[in-house]
């Protein structure tokens, strides 16, 4: 348990360190614009998936 939340922090100190890296307010608005793009599909893809099986139980 302890290797694993050590682990995680690692990878969250990394990413952090990336984003503090980053120079250009234009890569970081597209990553954000990415990041928000992928959360959409998800749940569009979620929804649509629903509506099929809720009708096709009926």
């Amino acid at each position: 348990m302890n290797t694993a939340i050590s682990d995680l922090k690692k990878e969250l100190k990394s990413k952090l360190q990336f984003w503090n890296n980053l120079k250009s307010r234009k890569a970081k608005a597209a990553l954000i614009l990415v990041f928000v793009a992928l959360i959409t599909l998800k749940i569009f893809t979620t929804v649509l998936t629903f509506d099929w099986l809720i009708e096709f139980l009926n």
